[in-house]
C-alpha cells in the first residue's frame, strides 16, 4: 500500500538525492579509487534508495541491480520499484557519464520515473515531464553503447542518414535524447528492465518513442528482468529508425 505521497515526486528526490550523495563520494578523499570507488559507488547508492523505499513505500516491492531480486514477491506485487543506483558505474570517477536510475511500474507500465545526471546537474522526471534544454541543426545524430559501436554502429551509419556517436550509461544516453542533444539512442542488444525502465518512462512522458528494438511495446517486471532491446528517439524518426534496424 502507499504510504502517501506523490510518486513522481518521490522518484524524482530520490534520484537526485542519490546523485548527490554518489558526488559527495567522489570528494571522499578516504575512498580508494578505481574498482574500490565503483564498489562502495554502487553500494552507497543502493542501501540509500533501499532504505528510504523501506521507510516511505514500505508495501512496494523492488528490484534493484544491485540487490537480491525476490522474484515472487515482486510478481506478486501491484507496485515494484526498479532500481538502478549507479548506471554507468565504470564511469563514476572517470567522466561524469553516469546516471541513477528510479522508476515505480505497476501492472507491467511504469507509472513514475527519474534520471538524475548529477554531472549535467539535472534529475528528469516524468512528472512535470521533461522537455528538450537544447536546440540542435544539422544532421541527425545517434548515439550507441561504446560496447556495440560495432554491431549498432555500423548497422544504422549503413541504412540512415545519420551520424553515430557512443556515450556512456543507458540513462545518460537516453537523457541526451530527452534534452534534445540527440535524435536517437539504439541498443539492439539485450539490456537489464533497471537499465531501461526509469529512462523509457522519462522519455516516453517527454513526448519521444520508446520500444523494444524490434518496435514492440516495452514491458517491465517479467519474470525475468529483462528488455529485448531499446529505441528511444524523436517521434518522427521512429519508423527510419526501426527500418534501419529490421534491415540487419
Amino acid at each position: 500500500m502507499n504510504s502517501g505521497g506523490d510518486d513522481h515526486a518521490l522518484a524524482a528526490r530520490l534520484a537526485h538525492d542519490c546523485g548527490q550523495r554518489l558526488l559527495d563520494l567522489l570528494r571522499d578523499p578516504s575512498v580508494p579509487q578505481g574498482w574500490g570507488l565503483e564498489t562502495a559507488g554502487d553500494r552507497r547508492a543502493h542501501e540509500f534508495l533501499t532504505q528510504e523505499l523501506a521507510r516511505l513505500r514500505p508495501g512496494d516491492a523492488v528490484l534493484s541491480e544491485e540487490g537480491r531480486d525476490d522474484r515472487r514477491r515482486r510478481l506478486d506485487a501491484e507496485r515494484v520499484w526498479i532500481l538502478d543506483p549507479l548506471d554507468g558505474s565504470m564511469d563514476f570517477g572517470v567522466s561524469g557519464a553516469w546516471s541513477v536510475h528510479v522508476a515505480l511500474c505497476e501492472g507491467g507500465v511504469p507509472a513514475a520515473a527519474a534520471v538524475a545526471v548529477p554531472a549535467w546537474d539535472t534529475t528528469f522526471a516524468t512528472h512535470p515531464p521533461s522537455r528538450p534544454t537544447m536546440c540542435r541543426v544539422g544532421r541527425r545524430r545517434i548515439v550507441v553503447a561504446r560496447s556495440r559501436g560495432y554491431s549498432d554502429g555500423r548497422r544504422l551509419a549503413e541504412n540512415l542518414d545519420a551520424d553515430v556517436l557512443t556515450m556512456g550509461s543507458a540513462g545518460v544516453k537516453a537523457m541526451a535524447v530527452v534534452r534534445g542533444e540527440m535524435d536517437g539512442y539504439v541498443h539492439a542488444g539485450g539490456l537489464y528492465e533497471w537499465d531501461t525502465c526509469a529512462p523509457a518512462a522519462v522519455a516516453l512522458a517527454a513526448g519521444l518513442h520508446a520500444s523494444c528494438a524490434d518496435g514492440s511495446p516495452l514491458r517491465f517486471n517479467n519474470p525475468r528482468p529483462h528488455t529485448p532491446g531499446l529505441v528511444i528517439c524523436r517521434p518522427d524518426f521512429a519508423d527510419e529508425v526501426l527500418e534501419a534496424l529490421a534491415q540487419g
